[in-house]
This record gives structure tokens, C-alpha cells and sequence, in this order.
């Protein structure tokens, strides 16, 4: 794929098109992000040593989970777009695992993640997708999804708990995260553990594709360990923020060969005459032809 560059369009995943040698372009920074539309439900109470089952909202739409809110809107479909291209150069490589990383923080990482794995369960079949939070040090994929702080991939890595008891199941699209429960004040010895290995080979047999939160490059070691296991990576760059040389010092530092493409985050919103529209639709307007019988609502 050489250098992923599909433009997310906003709430933090705007998008513009990446410079020729993958480095992020900069361009106006997209308006933050509004509340969810839908508010998500509490999540269900499960039997002792079973997943928590998080029930899926009225509308049943994905993105009402996520930072993303129009779930018919260009930000959503971007994402969609995105994650078939990720899917793509996974399969080209005959790889399951990707970690998504960043030079710094506030780069926009973790939304990043979060809506990847979303739209990648949303196209698929059955629970195909998993997303670990390995931010042990400052975990925001709980946060983000609005999960139950009851279990951590955390006690896993200790040998205390089995993966199905840190699972945590959302129902619609089918997808199992696996959050931290608390930040780790010993993150790296935990991440630098032989179990570390078992647990990723393990999530590669049970699912599809297994999509990794990391921590910052630039800041601490702990996305060099992970990708030691972890067979891709993608690297997320903040419009108007992320620096050329951070960016490329951040590439350094990861191991050579696992790095697919980037993701340039929080772009400028495309203009009117830049956005097709839908099939009967006016491009400039966004509005559906008035002619033909209306169709009946409710």
C-alpha cells in the first residue's frame, strides 16, 4: 500500500493527502468534535468469568460509539474506506495483527484505532475483529468506547486472568475490545514479558485482524516491544501538529519492515465542488432531487 493516506474527514479524523515521501501534509485543523448523537446504553450485567456484553443502541448504528457521529457522513464512510485498504494489505502480507502508533501525543492515535476497528467489524462477519488497548501507561480505548473499567488486558499479562475474562463484547457491529482497567506504573516490564508473545499468537488465531493501541513513539519504548510480535504497523500524523522530523525519527525507531502506511488525522473539510455527493444528489448542495413521488417516512 506503500503509505495509507485516506483523509478522515472530522472530529478529529479530518484528512488531507499525505506529502510524496508519506509524511503528513499540514492544512487547517477540522472543528472538534460534538457530543454523540445517541447516548450509549449501560452496559449489561454478565455471569461471573463471562464477557460483558454491551447492548447495542435503538438505531444500531456503529458510529454513535465512536468519536465519529454522522454515521452516514463523509467522516464514517472515510473510515470505511479506510479500513478495506488496511484489510487489503493485511491479506497481501498474510498478516492478522496491525499496532497504531504515533510520534507524540494528542495525535490522535487511540481515535484512530478505535474507528478502524469499528468499521473493519462493521464490514465483516461475525466477531472477526479485536481491539488491545497496549497504552498501559495513559489507556483511552475504554474511555473512548465507554466500556465497564471491570476487567484489564493488564491482569492478563500477569497470568491472572485468561483472555475470554478480559474480553469485553460489543454487540453490534460484533466486536471484542480488550481495555486496561488501570494505568500501569510497570507497563514496560509487562509488555517486555515472554507472555506478551503468547497473547498476541493467541488473539491472531482466534480473530481476523487484531488491531493494537499503542503508546507514543518519541515518548517511551513501549511500541518497539509490542511490534517485536506484532507483524504491521500504521503510523498516525496530526495535520498542523506533527512534526516532519518527529515523524521521521518516530519511523527510526520502529522495527525495520513493519511499518504499512500512515494516517494523516484532522485535515481540512473538502469544499463543495470537491465532494460528489450521493447518486441523485446535487454535488454543490448535498440535496436529493425534488422530482418523482416522495418516499413515506415511519
Amino acid at each position: 500500500m506503500g503509505e495509507i493516506s485516506e483523509a478522515l474527514r472530522r472530529a478529529r479524523l479530518g484528512g488531507a493527502p499525505a506529502e510524496p515521501d508519506g509524511t503528513a501534509k499540514a492544512s487547517e485543523s477540522a472543528p472538534r468534535r460534538r457530543e454523540p448523537e445517541f447516548p450509549v446504553p449501560p452496559p449489561v450485567e454478565s455471569e461471573p468469568g463471562r464477557p460483558a456484553i454491551l447492548s447495542s443502541d435503538k438505531h444500531g448504528l456503529w458510529a454513535t460509539r465512536v468519536v465519529v457521529v454522522d454515521a452516514r457522513g463523509a467522516a464514517a464512510e472515510s473510515c470505511r474506506h479506510m479500513a478495506l485498504r488496511l484489510r487489503r494489505e493485511l491479506d497481501a502480507r498474510n498478516a492478522r495483527s496491525c499496532a497504531v502508533v504515533s510520534a507524540l501525543r494528542q495525535d490522535g492515535k487511540t481515535t484512530v484505532v478505535c474507528n478502524l476497528a469499528l468499521a473493519l467489524a462493521s464490514l465483516g462477519k461475525g466477531r472477526s475483529v479485536a481491539l488491545v488497548d497496549l497504552d498501559l501507561r495513559k489507556p483511552t480505548v475504554g474511555k473512548c468506547l465507554e466500556l465497564p473499567r471491570e476487567v484489564g488486558i493488564e491482569d492478563a499479562l500477569r497470568g491472572e486472568r485468561t483472555l475470554r475474562e478480559v474480553c469485553v463484547s460489543i454487540e453490534r457491529p460484533a466486536l471484542d475490545v480488550y481495555p486496561v482497567r488501570v494505568a500501569q506504573a510497570e507497563a514496560l516490564e509487562l509488555l517486555a514479558a515472554p507472555r506478551l508473545e503468547a497473547l498476541v499468537r493467541e488473539l491472531e488465531r482466534r480473530y481476523q485482524t487484531v488491531l493494537f493501541d499503542t503508546a507514543p513513539v518519541l515518548l517511551v519504548p513501549d511500541a518497539a516491544v509490542i511490534l517485536r510480535h506484532v507483524e504491521t504497523a500504521v503510523a498516525v500524523a496530526r495535520a498542523g501538529r506533527t512534526l516532519r522530523r518527529a515523524f521521521e525519527h518516530m519511523r527510526e525507531l520502529l522495527p525495520e519492515g513493519r511499518l504499512i502506511g500512515s494516517i494523516l488525522n484532522e485535515g481540512q473539510l473538502p469544499t463543495p465542488e470537491r465532494n460528489y455527493g450521493y447518486y441523485g444528489e446535487d454535488a454543490e448542495t448535498g440535496r436529493a432531487e425534488r422530482s418523482g413521488p416522495k418516499p413515506r417516512v415511519g
